[in-house]
């Protein structure tokens, strides 16, 4: 009990830094501040500084549902047993509230310098890399991992499908991160774009073919 409300005001810790650094720096944002960037990573649109609570506010408030719906992912999901999977969906659960709250902050900073820092792929590759090293011990279930019909009704193919997943995640969220320090973030998000493809496509491919060769087995036999 005492560790799940640590672990819940921690959270509540973590949504809150955004808008507190937006805050404590509002009074010094330009009037006009950059509210989107292009694919070439510079700002395509701009607006008052006013607006940049509307970004803020729904990646805080998608950090608080999400949270929400993982931590009570048994509540509404067959599949999932709230004794096996409750440790895993609470890492999972922390990680995606960890990245909503960096990622924000990282958007009021772009707001005040003008210009988007690598730190946003950095923040991208670390979140693959941890999802994916949290890949291997998620169960069937209809909300979070590879939801494929052939993944959710076969628990074999499930568990090979987010094996190859993790690893490819885990591989490609490094391989962002390394790039970053390298690559001009210009270039970078045409990297990403082909990273986020391959990494969903991939595993997808994999799990039909198994899906296809299992069923060739059943029918031959």
């Amino acid at each position: 009990m005492k560790t799940s409300l640590i672990h819940k005001l921690t959270m509540l810790f973590l949504v809150a830094c955004p808008v507190v650094y937006l805050i404590f720096i509002y009074p010094s944002l330009p009037e006009t501040v950059p509210l989107h960037y292009g694919a070439d990573m510079k700002p395509d649109r701009f607006g008052t500084k006013s607006q940049v609570w509307i970004p803020l506010a729904i990646l805080m408030g998608g950090a608080v549902i999400s949270y929400f719906l993982i931590m009570n992912i048994s509540s509404f999901d067959p599949k999932v047993k709230q004794e096996s999977q409750s440790h895993t969906m609470r890492k999972f659960a922390t990680a995606i509230v960890v990245f909503f709250s960096v990622l924000s902050t990282n958007i009021v900073y772009s707001a005040a310098n003008g210009e988007v820092q690598s730190l946003l792929f950095i923040i991208l590759g670390a979140l693959f890399a941890v999802l994916g090293n949290l890949m291997y011990n998620i169960k069937p279930n209809y909300f979070i991992g590879i939801r494929l019909p052939w993944t959710l009704h076969d628990d074999e193919n499930w568990k090979l499908t987010h094996r190859l997943a993790g690893k490819l995640w885990v591989a490609g969220g490094l391989l962002l991160c390394v790039l970053s320090f390298w690559v001009s973030s210009r270039y970078m998000m045409s990297i990403f774009i082909i990273c986020i493809i391959v990494l969903t496509l991939w595993p997808g491919i994999f799990s039909f073919n198994f899906y296809q060769k299992k069923k060739k087995q059943v029918n031959a036999g």
